[in-house]
């Protein structure tokens, strides 16, 4: 097994360093590493191990790991749950078209967003295809962008993209109550 190569498995998986790395030449991605047991997160350090073990140096990031359950209508999360502001807001304001192939005549769902007061750090969500539509803080996250940068990023009419304007709206509103 493993240990023929000098890899001792722990409880909870493979113990890798952020290059993926489980020892001299033994790379670990996916479940086994015990790191987050999410099929995206085992493809993301894929994609980091095989930078590494390709000659460019590369280290995985899991400051924002996005989770959804993948229920009618989806949950999702990422980042940090609480935070110094944060600000939440119903789904029921964003416009559809009457196209929209979806019947949610309830219009349940909400978006939430959490802030350090410079960026976001965290997002959580309820509501149709909140999975794709929570990729906008992901990136948000990871890449450390300033409030400002994404309050002046135009959101595409009619579509779910627009409730993070409305998030960033009542998150602005917090913010300068409590200043």
């Amino acid at each position: 097994g493993l240990e023929s190569v000098g890899i001792e498995p722990a409880r909870k998986g493979i113990a890798v360093d952020a290059r993926m790395s489980a020892g001299e030449g033994v790379w670990a991605i996916g479940d086994v590493t015990g790191v987050w047991p999410l099929t995206y997160v085992g493809k993301y350090q894929g994609r980091v191990a095989a930078a590494n073990i390709l000659g460019h140096p590369r280290e995985a990031n899991y400051d924002a790991v996005p989770r959804v359950v993948f229920t009618d209508p989806q949950a999702a999360s990422v980042g940090e749950a609480q935070g110094r502001f944060t600000a939440t807001v119903s789904i029921s304001g964003v416009p559809r078209l009457p196209t929209y192939t979806r019947e949610y005549a309830d219009k349940n769902g909400f978006l939430t967003l959490v802030s350090d007061g410079e960026r976001i750090t965290g997002a959580y969500a309820l509501g149709p295809d909140a999975g794709e539509w929570l990729q906008q803080a992901t990136l948000a996250i990871r890449a450390r962008v300033a409030l400002e940068v994404m309050v002046d990023t135009i959101q595409p009419f009619p579509t779910f993209s627009e409730i993070f304007l409305d998030a960033l709206t009542e998150l602005e509103a917090e913010m300068a109550k409590r200043s």
